[in-house]
């Protein structure tokens, strides 16, 4: 049976749906669909993709030549003002499950109003999506190994030698804007949330503590897990998703 979103606007009132009345005993069933969606073959494509560009990128010297690039011709005090908000974002990292759990909380306090429903699928998916890429972005950030340009270090792979092979930023704070964004459905304000998700990777960046190397793959890995809870999601009756009449 064919999916339609619930369209909503600042007058509709969602219903509240049983499903979401149990969602700590689905919680188990619902990230095990998200890890099967990850697994996908294309997924899996897109992931290679994603390891394989930064791989280019870090082991010759086009990281290190983006970065010197970076600092010379494009840091300055506008930058670093402008990127201060997307910094902190990124750094609030392992923070931010309480912070998903608060929300799907508040959602069912509020679960008949527009900013319930809201509250509680933005929190629920970004808390999966947190399950789903955490563990990974945490293994892989030691296993690749490569260090940080401002400390001099170099961005080839070097299994366990530095513990930012991927950027914890990128990752982290990529992922409340990636649920958002995927679930919009007018396309202005779907893309400009996307755009909005690179800017704590970008931040990093600009203060030379990661590799662009890095940083790709931190993003890659928290757009991958949102899209596989967002697939998941998608199969459910009635979907969720925010559209304008």
């Amino acid at each position: 049976q064919e999916t339609q979103p619930i369209a909503i606007d600042a007058h509709h009132k969602i219903p509240n749906l049983s499903y979401r009345e149990q969602w700590i005993a689905n919680l188990g069933r619902d990230v095990v669909q998200d890890f099967k969606h990850y697994a996908a073959p294309d997924r899996l494509w897109l992931l290679g993709s994603a390891f394989g560009t930064s791989a280019i990128l870090g082991n010759t010297t086009l990281d290190k030549q983006v970065s010197t690039r970076w600092q010379s011709d494009i840091r300055s005090k506008s930058t670093d003002q402008f990127f201060k908000v997307p910094q902190a974002i990124g750094g609030f990292s392992y923070y931010y499950a309480p912070v998903y759990l608060l929300s799907v909380s508040l959602g069912h306090l509020t679960d008949k109003t527009l900013l319930g429903n809201v509250a509680y699928h933005w929190g629920y998916r970004s808390l999966r999506t947190f399950i789903v890429g955490g563990p990974q972005q945490a293994f892989f950030t030691y296993l690749i190994g490569s260090g940080r340009p401002n400390h001099q270090a170099s961005s080839k792979w070097q299994p366990f030698r530095h513990n930012t092979g991927v950027s914890g930023h990128a990752f982290y704070g990529a992922i409340p804007f990636l649920t958002a964004a995927m679930m919009t459905d007018p396309p202005l304000l779907r893309y400009t949330v996307y755009a909005l998700s690179t800017l704590p990777g970008l931040s990093r960046i600009n203060s030379n503590y990661h590799y662009l190397s890095q940083v790709v793959l931190g993003w890659s890995m928290a757009y991958l897990s949102a899209a596989s809870v967002y697939d998941t999601d998608a199969g459910r009756t009635p979907k969720f998703q925010v559209h304008v009449q």
